[in-house]
């Protein structure tokens, strides 16, 4: 064989690449590999003081200015301005507590304050709340460790509260004015949050695709809600008068204000009382029924989620623990019993109930109290082609008028009454007595408002 014989190449390659077995390019021993436990250098991490919002070891500040500088480092960073407010006023409560500049304050300090918090009755959600806002200022922002083993404290899992078709009906139409039903509607209606349903503005309709925006949700999110069509003829008569800015609920007195949630707390409350509804229901409750009562007719969980604005579906799957499927249906063993044994006692025949035409613009409430008397009150009408203005007049020192009434008689011997908001009447009623301002709030004054009507329409006056 010569030189150039392929084969001797061949051969002459594998012994070249034979001795490098074992090396590194640059003829170093491959070292032996270690296992995923084997010891290895500690990464050091140590956060610089000098990188700290303030450095409490070299800069002393008394707890005015810590308070103010902490909130100027919130407001760069973005928080919320409610979140800013509840962490500035739970870190003053905590310095005032402590009673020393900040620097002074340790783990200890912190625990005597948490202590103190759930001795005073505070439940686990505020003492999250102040553990939270401790541990970002002082371990975050101030690189303190000061709050190393303190565990959030752990919070009781409770079912909201759900309230029943039935319920939502009587609720809508307690509710005295048209505001009030479309504030509470649109919140059942679409699931969104109070604050999102204040405020909402005309340019967030989308009548065509029949979808509402919502800008800047929890966690500032966007969001496309459905639109009921129940309220999109009212809706779209609304967007034609007002301006695409206009607030849906403006504040009272002030249209570039939207309603704020406190009032629409009120007004949940004053229907709930109106309507006899005695379970405790908040503004948030209608949230929960549109979530159970979409999962009860059959929608699926992912679309709920995406309605509601949950980021995990854990959280939306919630209320299937709440929502009674059809399948789910079961009967108490209870009730079976009379398919086994004696047939059940027979029950009394209900009365034949003799239809009428109803004239009531509330239903009276089972749970309230025998109607007592406002005072003398003075009713006038002042007819026009939709209806009639209505004017009421409370004897008083001095005497209250309360305006602002529209009675209309859309069929024969069905009258409909649509009243302004409580808080347009709201430095009318201060002059009132405690006891005659709180009956104005009951349903028996509307039912007796009603009554008067009703005679006064019978005979044209």
């Amino acid at each position: 064989m010569t030189e150039d014989d392929p084969r001797d190449r061949r051969r002459n390659w594998r012994a070249h690449n034979a001795a490098r077995v074992g090396t590194y390019v640059d003829g170093e021993l491959f070292r032996p590999p270690r296992g995923r436990y084997a010891p290895r250098a500690p990464i050091i991490d140590v956060a610089e003081q000098t990188h700290a919002v303030i450095d409490l070891t070299r800069e002393p500040v008394d707890a005015a200015t810590f308070v103010a500088r902490i909130d100027r480092e919130l407001k760069i960073r973005f928080y919320q301005p409610k979140s800013r407010k509840s962490y500035c006023h739970v870190l003053a409560t905590f310095l005032r507590f402590l009673g020393q500049p900040p620097a002074a304050a340790t783990r200890e300090c912190i625990r005597d304050w948490l202590e103190l918090l759930v001795d005073g009755g505070a439940s686990s959600s505020t003492v999250s709340v102040h553990l939270s806002c401790l541990r970002t200022v002082f371990d975050k922002m101030c690189f303190r460790e000061i709050t190393l083993g303190l565990v959030t404290p752990r919070r009781p899992h409770r079912l909201p509260v759900v309230l029943a078709v039935e319920e939502i009906k009587r609720l809508l139409t307690a509710a005295p004015s048209l505001r009030d039903k479309l504030l509470l509607g649109m919140m059942y209606a679409t699931g969104v949050r109070v604050s999102e349903a204040c405020r909402l503005r005309v340019r967030d309709f989308e009548f065509t695709r029949r979808t509402i925006r919502i800008e800047q949700g929890k966690g500032r999110k966007d969001r496309l809600v459905m639109l009921p069509a129940s309220f999109t003829p009212l809706l779209e008569r609304f967007a034609r008068i007002a301006g695409a800015d206009a607030f849906l609920f403006p504040a009272a007195g002030d249209a570039s204000r939207h309603l704020s949630p406190r009032t629409a707390a009120r007004v949940m409350e004053r229907a709930l009382r109106l309507a006899g509804i005695e379970r405790p229901a908040t503004c948030h409750t209608l949230r929960h029924s549109f979530a159970t009562h979409l999962l009860e007719a059959g929608t699926d969980v992912r679309f709920i989620q995406r309605l509601l604005g949950h980021l995990q579906l854990q959280t939306t799957t919630l209320y299937t623990k709440l929502a009674v499927l059809k399948g789910e249906r079961a009967t108490s063993p209870l009730d079976l019993l009379s398919d086994a044994g004696d047939p059940p006692s027979p029950r009394p025949a209900a009365p034949e109930v003799i239809e009428q035409p109803v004239v009531r613009a509330l239903p009276p409430s089972p749970h309230a109290a025998p109607a007592q008397p406002v005072g003398r009150m003075q009713v006038k009408l002042d007819r026009d082609q939709e209806g009639a203005r209505v004017t009421v007049v409370v004897r008083a020192d001095p005497d209250i008028v309360l305006d602002g009434i529209r009675a209309a008689e859309p069929r024969p011997g069905f009258l409909t009454l649509s009243l302004p908001p409580l808080e347009d009447w709201a430095d009318r009623l201060r002059w009132l007595p405690p006891e005659i301002r709180a009956r104005v709030e009951e349903g028996a004054f509307y039912d007796q408002l009603l009554a008067a009507i009703r005679a006064r329409w019978a005979v044209g006056t």
